[in-house]
Parts: structure tokens; C-alpha cells; sequence
């Protein structure tokens, strides 16, 4: 009687096991992925960082052994750069550097390069050598596990990962390149948290070349550190691992389920365009294993239970059966729920989103761990005390009050707020909710919250660099071009003028032939400074081209855009610049032909008017350059 009940107990132990292994390997990707991802897309975006930009362009328009940033300017670089890192834990450290490796600035100062770095030149480095045949966008990391490198972070020493990107300015031209060192720790212990839900699950990760990707791992399986030959030490594991690329086996008393990972593929790319490695390396495998149910635990665990039902056998076989049965099933069911409700407690309180539920009138009566963190608040503070509207910015409000609505009519709802913190700050977040109904009324809602703080972070920086010239720093044509709808508008309803002058530098190829581009660039970036600062706040200077600008002056008449463009020209023509020449610094002298014209007030864009200021510019230029002309023709 008690061998078939025994037998199917053990399946249905093997079966959970199965399951729970596929569970966690698949926590452990999304884990893997997440982070990763994560991480390049940091990476990415402090390359394309407009103050590194300008920075780098600066540094290379100059000659060497000088500096084209003062003191402070470098202070203040480097101030950011390292308020940068510390808010970053998965990186330790960031290196800018020049075409020729030379290093420029460290953030922070304190943590060192490694032995294969001397003088601060990093040219016979992987990271940098790779680095320099990238494309815009594309990375390079040094492969996990060999030339190991490790640092002193705080009291620990951890290994580290070299994650390098070249920086590009507007024209494709290569400025340098940036390097991050990516906290192998930080990662890893990541994927532990992720895939040790259950304290008896070991975790896996090695390389193509067996190497061991996981430092101070507490699995059972290897005692290796961090780049160690996993190979070696567990060949039945390696030897399982290398004959398919995802599978599940069982090993002495062990089930091992594993899957290859190669971050080097499309869904490991995030925003970049190609990852860039050692091929050798990948694809690493990732697995979990669980200690696999024998006999003998099995009636160690279940000793009482046997002997109660032989006992209760010798008095009467059918009530033994049923008493075993009954048991058994209802001990499975308990151990199950028990196990579940714990998980899903886990779960709902440490989710990676925010979970709450509200009563009709909008009070919260539940909210997860993870939102009260985001919010500043315990769970006492919060739970019957607090309408959710009161953590809904103003401005956001209505959005909530609209998606609230239909979840109270029994529909889904979903809308993006922002939330106002115990300390001020906005977290700005995604709703999407449903309602919880018995016998057809609304009882409370079910909310889910997701943080999008760092993409709409993102998302405003790459807003900026659309609408910016990278090298000047003032705006660009597309901006220009729907700020003048709104200035247009707007004129058009206060019924004030407003004026628009087009300006072209005389001769600027000369720069470029004489004294190369980069002299013509910092002719550029002196110029538009020297006009900006002739104009108010409201003005709006804008680089159209190569060497062409245009200036959209608000409230303004033409006669006064004529006294304004005059005195653009004579501040130009007086301008000196002093660059250097090969060893030599010599002085140039600049000159502006400039084009004023108004935009009408049946004009509803920017186009007429910008036509008739090119005109009077090219006009200026005919007469002899260094002057200005009015275009009042419609």
C-alpha cells in the first residue's frame, strides 16, 4: 500500500522541482538581461553627453602640452564626472581619454587603473584599442573572467569589467573615448537575488572557455573565484553544459537546468548598435541546480506519518487507505500553499514595480514595500490614512481622476503621473489598473506602478541633443523652425512685430584651408558667443549651417532688427582671435555679412521670412561683404 503513495509523492516532488528550476532560470535571464541592458544604455548615454562632447572638441582644437579648459571649467568637469559615478553603484569608476589613450580625466580620482596601465596611457589596453574601431553607438567589453582586474571599493576588493564606447561629434568625427568599469558584483549579486527564492538552488555562470563568472558564489558546486576553471573542477557539469545549447539533466544528486546567453545579440543591445567582444568567450551559459529528492530523505521526512499508518493498517486495512491518502494529499496541498503564499508575499512586496489597492473613494488599503520606498512613507503612515490623490501632482491629477473613473465602472485603466515624494521630488510613474468586483460591484482597485524617471531622464536628454548644435551649443535649424510657430502665433495674437537676420561669416572657407578645422571650429565657438551675447533673453540665435546663422528677434521692428544686426557687424569686425599656427599664435580678423527682414503678419511660418533675409544677405556679400542689408520686399 505504501509503495505507490510513495512513488507518486516522489513525482510530484520531481515535477515541482522541474518547474521551480524553470522558474528560476527564467528570473535569471530577465535578471541578466535587465541589468546588462542597463548598463550599456548609461554607458551610451554619458558618451553622448554634450559636455564631454565639448569638452573633447576643446582638448583637440588646442596644441599640445596646453589647456583649452580653465581650472575651474576641469574642476567643475571633474566634480560632475564623480557626483556621476557615486550615484551609479554598477559602475566603480570612468576614464575619458584622448585618440592616442592618453587618459584626461578619472572619475573618481582615488580608484586605480590597473597594473596594465602606466602613465596614464591606456593605448595597449583591449578596452581603448578595440574602442577606436567602433562606430558611433557601438561598445566594447572586455571579456568576464580573463585579464582580471580588480579594485578596492570602500573595504572590498571586487572585480571589475572594462565597458568602452568612442565619443563622436556632430560631423562623425571621433573625439576620444570614454570607459566605464562595470562592478562585476553588483551584477552578479543581482542574478543571486534573482534566482535564490529557494535557499537550497545553486547558480551557475560560466563562459565558452569554462571559466567561472561569479565571485564569492555561495554554490555548493565550485569553490572557484572569479575567472576560475569551472571545467576542471566539475567536468559532468561542463561536459552536460557543451552538448546543446539549453537543456535539463540530472547530475550525482543534483538536477541541473541551464541555457546559453550571448549578450552580444540583438536583445542584449538595448539602444546600442553592436556589442563588440572576444568571440572566444561566448556564449556564456547560465543554470541553477536543485538537490534532487531521494528515498531516503524522503522517509526521513515522513517517518511519523508512515508508522502512524502502519498502526492504524493492522486495525483496519480501509481506514489505513483512506488515512494515507488523505494525509498525504492534504500535507501536499498545505506544504504547496504555504510555499506559495510566501513566494507571492515576496513577490508582491520586493516587486521591481509599485503594487496598490484602493477603496472607492481613492483611500489606499494596501500598497507594497517598493512604493512606500518610492514614496518616503511606512506602511502605518499610509495604508486607511492617506487618499492616493494626495501623492498626484497637480498637473497629473486629472489623468488619475480619468483612469480611476473607469476602473470604477469596471474597465481597465491606465495613466502616467507623477508622484510627489516625502521630500519634494517627482517620480514620474505608469498606472495601469483594474478593479476587484463581488456579485458585480466595485469592492477596490488593483494597481500596478512603473518607475519612469530614468527613461524620461533619457528621453529629455536625446530631446536636447536633437535640438542642439553640438558644437556651438546654441540651437539648431529644426528648433528654430517650430520656435518660430510659437513666436509667430503669438505675435500674431498681441499683435507685435517680430524680426528675423540671417548672418554669414565672410571668407570662413579661409579658416578651414589655412588653418585647419579645428581652428575653424573654435572660430565658430568664439563667434556665437560674442553674439549671444549682444542679444536679450527672448532672442533666439540659432546655427543654420556650415558658417550660417540665423537670430529670431520677438517684439522687435525692423528698424530696431537693422540697429541690432549693426551692431552685430561692428562688434564681429572688431573681434580678434588668437589661435595657434604650428608653433606660432597668430591674430584673425572676423567679418559678418548680414540680412534683416520681418515676418509678415499673413505669414504663418518661417520660410517667407528666412528667403527674403538670405536675399539681403547674399545682397551684403555682392556689395562687397561686411555690411548689412534690409529685405522689406513681400
Amino acid at each position: 500500500m505504501l509503495v505507490p503513495i510513495l512513488h507518486i509523492h516522489m513525482e510530484t516532488r520531481f515535477d515541482s522541482l522541474h518547474a521551480e528550476a524553470d522558474a528560476l532560470l527564467k528570473v535569471g535571464q530577465e535578471a541578466l538581461v535587465r541589468d546588462i541592458n542597463d548598463s550599456l544604455n548609461y554607458a551610451l548615454a554619458t558618451s553622448e553627453m554634450p559636455t564631454l562632447q565639448r569638452f573633447l572638441s576643446a582638448q583637440n582644437s588646442v596644441a599640445p602640452n596646453k589647456q583649452a579648459y580653465s581650472l575651474s571649467d576641469l574642476s567643475q568637469l571633474s566634480t560632475f564626472l564623480n557626483t556621476l559615478i557615486s550615484h551609479h553603484p554598477r559602475y566603480s569608476k570612468l576614464v575619458l581619454m584622448d585618440n592616442n589613450g592618453h587618459e584626461i580625466l578619472r572619475a573618481p580620482h582615488s580608484v586605480n587603473t590597473g597594473p596594465r596601465v602606466t602613465g596614464n596611457q591606456h593605448a595597449n589596453t583591449d578596452y581603448f584599442k578595440e574602442a577606436v574601431r567602433l562606430l558611433p553607438r557601438e561598445l566594447y567589453i572586455s571579456p568576464p573572467g580573463r585579464n582580471l582586474q580588480y579594485e578596492l571599493l570602500g573595504q572590498n576588493v571586487i572585480p571589475v569589467v572594462n565597458v568602452s564606447t568612442p565619443i563622436f561629434n556632430a560631423t562623425g568625427k571621433r573625439l576620444g573615448v570614454v570607459m566605464l568599469s562595470l562592478n562585476w558584483d553588483y551584477l552578479t549579486n543581482a542574478l543571486h537575488q534573482a534566482m535564490t527564492l529557494d535557499q537550497d538552488a545553486d547558480v551557475l555562470l560560466v563562459n565558452a572557455q569554462g571559466r567561472w563568472l561569479l565571485n564569492d558564489s555561495p554554490s555548493q558546486l565550485s569553490l572557484l573565484p572569479f575567472g576560475g576553471d569551472f571545467s576542471a573542477s566539475a567536468p559532468q557539469y561542463w561536459q552536460a553544459m557543451q552538448q546543446q545549447n539549453e537543456g535539463r539533466t540530472t547530475i550525482d544528486d543534483h538536477i541541473l537546468r541551464f541555457k546559453t546567453e550571448d549578450i552580444r545579440t540583438q536583445r542584449y543591445r538595448s539602444l546600442a548598435g553592436n556589442i563588440a567582444s572576444d568571440p572566444a568567450d561566448y556564449p556564456w551559459t547560465l543554470g541553477v541546480t536543485l538537490p534532487k529528492p531521494s528515498w531516503h530523505t524522503l522517509l526521513q521526512e515522513e517517518t511519523t506519518v508512515i508508522l502512524f499508518l502502519v498502526l492504524i493498517y493492522s486495525v483496519s486495512v480501509a481506514f489505513g487507505i483512506f488515512w494515507v491518502f488523505s494525509s498525504q494529499r492534504q500535507r501536499q496541498l498545505r506544504r504547496a500553499a504555504q510555499r506559495r503564499a510566501v513566494e507571492a508575499s515576496d513577490l508582491y512586496e520586493n516587486a521591481p514595480c509599485g503594487y496598490h489597492s484602493l477603496d472607492s473613494q481613492g483611500r489606499v488599503i494596501k500598497m507594497n514595500r517598493t512604493e512606500l520606498a518610492w514614496l518616503g512613507y511606512t506602511a502605518e503612515e499610509v495604508i486607511g490614512q492617506v487618499d492616493y490623490r494626495d501623492f498626484i501632482t497637480p498637473d497629473t491629477r486629472e489623468q488619475f481622476e480619468n483612469a480611476f473613473e473607469r476602473v470604477q465602472n469596471g474597465q481597465p485603466g491606465s495613466a502616467e503621473c507623477s508622484l510627489l515624494t516625502r521630500t519634494g521630488e517627482r517620480r514620474d510613474v505608469m498606472i495601469q489598473a483594474s478593479a476587484y468586483q463581488r456579485d458585480g460591484r466595485f469592492v477596490h482597485s488593483r494597481a500596478t506602478v512603473f518607475d519612469l524617471t530614468e527613461r524620461k531622464q533619457l528621453e529629455e536628454q536625446l530631446r536636447t541633443q536633437a535640438m542642439t548644435d553640438p558644437l556651438t551649443g546654441v540651437f539648431n535649424r529644426r528648433y528654430l523652425q517650430a520656435q518660430a510657430t510659437i513666436e509667430i502665433s503669438r505675435a500674431r495674437r498681441q499683435n507685435h512685430p517680430i524680426a528675423l537676420i540671417a548672418i554669414d561669416i565672410d571668407h570662413f572657407k579661409r579658416f578651414n584651408d589655412d588653418y585647419g578645422h579645428d581652428v575653424g571650429d573654435e572660430v565658430l565657438q568664439r563667434f556665437t558667443q560674442r553674439v549671444g551675447g549682444l542679444l536679450r533673453h527672448e532672442d533666439l540665435l540659432c546655427r543654420v549651417g556650415g558658417e550660417e546663422f540665423a537670430i529670431l528677434l520677438p517684439n522687435t521692428s525692423l528698424e530696431q532688427a537693422l540697429q541690432v544686426a549693426e551692431r552685430i557687424r561692428d562688434t564681429i569686425e572688431n573681434t580678434r582671435i588668437q589661435v595657434q599656427n604650428g608653433n606660432t599664435e597668430q591674430v584673425l580678423r572676423l567679418t559678418a555679412s548680414l540680412g534683416v527682414a520681418v515676418i509678415l503678419p499673413n505669414e504663418s511660418s518661417l520660410e517667407p521670412a528666412l528667403k527674403r533675409a538670405d536675399l539681403g544677405l547674399y545682397q551684403a556679400k555682392e556689395n562687397g561683404r561686411n555690411q548689412v542689408v534690409v529685405n522689406s520686399q513681400a
